[in-house]
């Protein structure tokens, strides 16, 4: 009881940390879209795009296999760490050797010089040290150090990135300085915690990693043309203007992503930890608990949606208000399909993963180019909702067919969802009577009071 009570709070505080976090790059937004110019803020988001989509690769998406690596090498984790830090080094240094050798190639395919690639690729050499310490710390239950780095980072971008953008000339370079840099100057200090504290490099260990993390790039980078191809396809067939609303509504639902990510970190080393040690009761309750306060929270989001387009994009994008919902849907399909991922994962199905993602990222990229050319942005966040119920569907199949498919409440689960898939449907409604939606959220805060004081003072 005493270790559920610490999961709790360690997920807590990850809830509390990644808020913090990415709300710090939120706010920063519109400071740099003054600063900036249109072009210069474009091509500070090209840099970026091409940051995200190639990180996956050159970094082997190793972080990936530290969870269940664990239950393997408790014993000798620093090893491990040394080991799948090395093998990152490597093999992002032999990319950049590629990419130098061709750089005319290069530089027309990124489209930017390559001085700005040189910095792309310093990004990519140190980023993936934060994402291996922040997992490894959650693994061990210290979110404080965890929390620290992760805002630290953020704040330490932000002050050196205005600075650089204010000392610059050319605004774009001390834009990417001020990304870059201070990912380098934190990065480089824990790879040399990770490669002083294990020192060692082992090859059944690499082994293990690749096993587990190369099967997943497919899956992560499908997953990134899952939530961005919508995108590419509102600017062809729509205009600037509708993908302006479009991204906003996205920019807003970003807490619901915050909290779906920030609650499967918690979970996820309790979840293991029960299934190594074979005492699997207490899953089925901790899922549905897990995803009903996760229903809870995002719907007093979606129904204080209006208010939020209000104080952070003003009258102009009040349109985004109605696809909000939606958008909400798909987040929730999801966090349930997190569920079944991570059972794949520890019975090391990554294969499995990435395959079903690859699948459900055709099918959305189908819908759009079917859906917006005739129904507009709005059918984009429809296809992408489905495309996250298919990979829910998909999942849900392959577990199903392992020792644990009888680890959750599937039925439960299912019918929160139907119902929330009820709620969606009327939330529109609520967004036209606004005597009505305020009536709910005063029913709705009431009910979370209730479950605050429930939950957390009379059990204290």
């Amino acid at each position: 009881m005493r270790k559920v009570s610490t999961d709790v709070k360690a997920g807590i505080w990850y809830t509390v940390g990644n808020f913090v976090n990415r709300g710090i790059a939120f706010v920063s937004t519109p400071i740099f879209t003054r600063l900036l110019s249109i072009e210069e803020y474009g091509g500070f988001s090209n840099f970026t795009a091409w940051a995200e989509m190639l990180v996956v690769i050159t970094s082997l998406d190793l972080y990936a296999s530290i969870n269940r690596a664990y239950q393997e090498y408790e014993e000798d984790f620093d090893a491990y760490m040394s080991t799948i830090s090395w093998t990152g080094i490597t093999f992002t240094s032999l990319c950049y050797l590629i990419v130098w050798i061709f750089r005319d190639w290069a530089a027309a395919l990124f489209g930017m010089e390559f001085t700005y690639i040189n910095m792309l690729f310093l990004y990519l050499l140190f980023s993936p040290a934060t994402q291996l310490f922040l997992t490894w710390q959650r693994i061990k239950g210290r979110y404080q150090s965890a929390i620290f780095v992760s805002v630290g980072n953020a704040l330490f971008s932000l002050a050196l990135s205005v600075t650089m953008v204010l000392m610059c000339q050319n605004r774009v370079w001390g834009r990417i300085m001020g990304y870059v840099l201070p990912v380098v100057m934190i990065n480089a200090v824990l790879y040399g915690f990770f490669l002083a504290k294990g020192r060692v490099f082992v090859k059944e260990k690499a082994r293990y990693a690749l096993m587990i993390a190369i099967p997943l790039i497919p899956h992560t980078l499908s997953g990134t043309i899952l939530a961005k191809s919508d995108q590419f396809m509102i600017k062809h067939y729509c205009g600037d203007a509708d993908l302006a609303v479009y991204s906003f509504a996205y920019q807003c639902s970003l807490v619901v992503s915050i909290l779906s990510t920030s609650i499967n970190q918690a979970y996820v080393p309790w979840l293991y930890r029960k299934m190594k040690e074979g005492r699997l009761e207490g899953i089925k309750r901790q899922g549905r608990q897990l995803f009903v306060l996760f229903l809870v929270l995002i719907l007093g989001v979606m129904l204080m949606a209006p208010e939020m387009v209000y104080i952070l994009g003003g009258k102009k994008y009040r349109e985004a208000v109605y696809i909000i919902p939606i958008v909400m849907s798909g987040y929730c399909f999801r966090f349930l399909y997190t569920y079944y991922v991570n059972i794949e994962l520890y019975c090391m199905k990554s294969f499995t993963v990435s395959m079903a993602t690859v699948a459900a990222a055709l099918i959305n990229v189908a819908l759009n180019f079917w859906w917006v050319p005739h129904y507009g942005y709005e059918a984009a966040a429809v296809t992408t909702s489905i495309g996250f119920a298919v990979l829910y569907g998909l999942h849900y199949g392959a577990v199903r067919r392992t020792q644990y498919c009888g680890i959750y409440d599937h039925k439960r689960l299912f019918l929160y969802m139907c119902f929330f898939l009820l709620v969606v449907l009327g939330a529109e409604y609520l967004y036209l009577v606004p005597v009505v939606r305020y009536f709910v959220v005063t029913i709705y805060m009431a009910v979370v009071c209730w479950m605050i004081w429930n939950f957390f003072l009379k059990n204290k």
